[in-house]
């Protein structure tokens, strides 16, 4: 029943091949999989219209919801240079036509990094990106000033208008979602990327909340970051790590405040995607189990029946 009602990342088993890494979570019983399509699993944009029907009938066949993780590498909206925007347009249309195929709810998305202009700014080098050690693909340049951040969030802001216009007949959702507080990264606070989608202003526009990332700007301030994600709320990431670093532990292993999260969540009748981004295998089980757990708790103190995911 636990698997039901929560879904799972490929990024468990980023570093087998993708069609292996959805057998094993096929068999496994999950009937939400989150593609995230980094390292060896960015293979899913490169597939053919024959591999994709077969992944949408497989879908179809078992039961299965798909969701999909867009690329990180490589696609950045708040690029400064006309030329990596125009990749991460593609990229990001590329993976909104899988989505499409796969009849996904959501895609999510990064809104992205100051690259060369915040790093000239503060002498920062911008890291090398790499899976599937997610930290070094987000360890973007360092902290750029206000007005190139402003000038930042109006290219994404653009970048995300001219998707939608070129997705006009999609209904899929693209949720915005909070990174780590590194520096020079969009979206570290929640309030930005409500003040981006307010911008764009489009129905279309959602966001995912990040339980780990959140943590790491401390317990309190991840709270708040949730009560605020909640009127555009379309899924979640869930993990735990100690509040230093984004280590993708199993839920409890770390100080992620999980029962005051599922009280929050519970009141405020959240019914988006429950989705666990674990780093190793065995903790899977022992996460979905304490997740069911605590949700049916507090779905029974405010009397809200459990609802599997968006669709």
């Amino acid at each position: 029943m636990s698997l039901q009602n929560c879904a799972v990342s490929t990024y468990v088993y980023i570093g087998r091949p993708l069609a292996e890494a959805i057998e094993l979570l096929a068999a496994e019983g999950w009937k939400h999989i989150e593609i995230m399509c980094e390292g060896r699993h960015g293979e899913l944009l490169e597939w053919t219209a024959d591999q994709l029907a077969s992944l949408a009938r497989k879908g179809k066949d078992l039961g299965i919801r798909w969701s999909i993780h867009a690329p990180i590498t490589g696609c950045n909206p708040a690029a400064a240079d006309g030329q990596q925007r125009a990749e991460a347009e593609t990229l990001l249309l590329n993976t909104l036509r899988v989505a499409e195929v796969l009849d996904c709810s959501y895609v999510v998305l990064h809104a992205g990094e100051l690259s060369a202009e915040g790093a000239e700014e503060t002498g920062a080098e911008p890291g090398a990106a790499s899976l599937p050690e997610e930290a070094a693909v987000m360890a973007g340049p360092g902290a750029a000033s206000a007005g190139s951040r402003e000038a930042a969030k109006a290219r994404v802001v653009r970048f995300l208008q001219r998707i939608l216009a070129e997705t006009a007949g999609s209904a899929a959702v693209i949720a915005l979602e909070n990174v780590p507080p590194y520096p020079g990264l969009l979206g570290t606070e929640v309030t930005e990327l409500l003040e981006l989608a307010a911008r764009v202003n489009s129905s279309r526009i959602g966001l995912v909340f990040d339980s780990g990332h959140a943590l790491m700007a401390g317990r309190e301030r991840c709270l708040l970051m949730l009560q605020q994600a909640m009127p555009r709320l379309v899924a979640l990431h869930l993990s735990d790590n100690a509040a230093e670093q984004d280590e993708h532990l199993g839920l409890g292993q770390g100080k992620v405040p999980l029962e005051a999260m599922l009280a929050g969540l519970a009141a405020g009748g959240f019914n988006g995607a429950w989705v666990l981004e674990l780093r190793h295998p065995g903790d899977l089980l022992p996460s979905a189990a304490k997740l069911h757990h605590l949700r049916k708790q507090y779905q029974a103190v405010y009397g809200i029946e459990p609802v599997p995911g968006i669709r």
